[in-house]
């Protein structure tokens, strides 16, 4: 029988020039409430070198807020006989708890329902829904009073269950994150004009909502029964095993900073670049870090240039936000190598021996830059000088150089096309190409002459003066 008494949380990527690879890692420090640095991403920013058709990976540490985003708080008291200095502790301090969540996290919102026992009234009442209203979720609370009580087990199963099966609680919709916060003394009625201990959970777990049981010093003791740890181990909530009366509030918002977070990474690279995280979630205790691989690849033939998006944390299935509401991101910089070839076009007149024609590669990552240490092959594909080959590795201004010779005479003249390819060191991954062309022509005009010589039958005709014996000496 109760009485009516009160009871004492650079790399090194596959990149085949490791001293190409740019990777500037700028860690975050952000500031929070509740002895925690508050939630973050490490690193905040990162900047690489990636070549097409490769890939690095990147270490994410995802710091966690205390309490997961987007809360929906219902404070669920015993309100019976032996609960008075309990009921008080809380009544004193709900609003500077209240204003230590919303510290945490802004969109914060709660709620404040009651339960005695069978024939006492109220059996179970919702006295303030779900609000953003703290005064208003105060004032419920200030209309707390110990009375009651009957036997030994109350009626929280009651409670509980209507909190998970009905709306009257006004739980948002997800993926607003869901906890009671209930305290109390003694036992619940199982199956004895109150829904079953399994049916509660079942509501509870239905509606993903998490409980927090307190117990309250007593005699008895909320999970005399084993129920309290049973209801919390069954929506990843937390038992504790003992608060004074006085230690509630205390205890409220300490169990407020041990919840279960479910945290994952989502991304808005988009193709050429990709992105992929592991494990893909993975579930914590809110306030501690959360640890993920980050791969970012660039994919086959992407064109040289300087890509950038961002990432950031859901908790719960909310973004993860700073004190202020503002989303938290990681800025993604990546600089993928290209390469053009100039001149694009040249035109030579085909001359002697010894002509040359050269070409210059050059390979930059947008607006990272020249790109020096990497192998280029040159080729003639097609055109008078067809076959010709020629490599060489970029210099400190992403430069390469061919020169080759060109054919003379008649089976010189054409067009070109010439190829450069940035490769690997060994040439057995490409990375990308340009072309140029040359075109080799005779635009000389032809000069006419006369040659001196005998005349077809080989003799030197004569001349028609001097009484036609005179002789034309040059032979037209």
């Amino acid at each position: 029988m109760k009485h009516s008494s009160t009871r004492g949380r650079r790399l090194i990527g596959r990149l085949p020039f490791v001293s190409l690879l740019v990777l500037l890692l700028v860690l975050s420090s952000l500031s929070g409430t509740l002895a925690h640095p508050g939630p973050g991403l490490d690193p905040a920013t990162v900047e690489a070198v990636v070549f097409p058709g490769e890939s690095i990976d990147v270490t994410k540490t995802v710091h966690t807020p205390t309490i997961p985003p987007q809360p929906d708080i219902m404070f669920l008291a015993d309100t019976t006989g032996s609960m008075g200095g309990a009921i008080a502790n809380v009544k004193a301090n709900a609003s500077a708890i209240m204003a230590s969540v919303a510290g945490v996290q802004p969109d914060a919102q709660f709620g404040a329902a009651q339960y005695r026992d069978v024939g006492f009234d109220p059996l179970f009442r919702v006295d303030q829904a779900i609000t953003a209203n703290q005064v208003a979720v105060q004032s419920a609370i200030n209309t707390w009073s110990a009375g009651g009580g009957g036997d030994l087990p109350e009626a929280q199963l009651n409670a509980l269950w209507q909190l998970g099966a009905t709306p009257v609680g006004g739980f948002r919709p997800a993926p607003s994150t869901r906890i009671i916060v209930w305290f109390g003394d003694a036992p619940g009625h199982d199956l004895s004009n109150s829904p079953s201990l399994a049916s509660a959970i079942a509501a509870l777990q239905a509606a993903d909502i998490t409980v927090i049981a307190i117990n309250v010093t007593g005699a008895t003791g909320l999970n005399a029964t084993g129920q309290a740890a049973a209801i919390t181990g069954a929506t990843g909530g937390s038992f504790f095993p003992s608060a004074a009366s006085n230690e509630v509030a205390a205890a409220i918002l300490s169990s407020l900073n041990n919840l279960p977070a479910d945290v994952s990474m989502v991304s808005n690279c988009a193709a050429p670049i990709s992105k992929t995280f592991a494990p893909a979630t993975q579930n914590v205790t809110s306030g501690t870090d959360a640890v993920f691989t980050e791969t970012i690849g660039v994919a086959v033939g992407t064109a040289g240039g300087t890509y950038t998006c961002q990432d950031w944390a859901l908790i719960n299935g909310n973004p993860m936000n700073d004190v202020n509401g503002n989303l938290i991101v990681e800025s993604e910089t990546i600089h993928v190598p290209g390469i053009s070839l100039a001149p694009a076009t040249a035109t030579n007149e085909l001359g002697t021996p010894g002509q040359t024609h050269t070409v210059t590669a050059t390979v930059a990552a947008g607006s990272n830059g020249p790109v020096s240490g990497v192998r280029v092959e040159f080729e003639i594909l097609s055109g008078p000088n067809v076959g010709a080959t020629g490599d060489g590795t970029t210099d400190g201004s992403g430069e390469a150089v061919f020169t080759y010779p060109a054919v003379q005479g008649p089976a010189g003249l054409g067009q070109d096309l010439i190829v450069a390819r940035f490769t690997n060191a060994d040439g057995s991954v490409v990375y990308g190409s340009d072309s140029a062309t040359k075109d080799w022509v005779d635009t000389t005009a032809p000069v006419c002459a006369c040659e001196q010589g005998p005349n077809p039958r080989g003799k030197i005709p004569s001349a028609p003066d001097n009484g036609g014996q005179a002789q034309n000496p040059d032979g037209f």
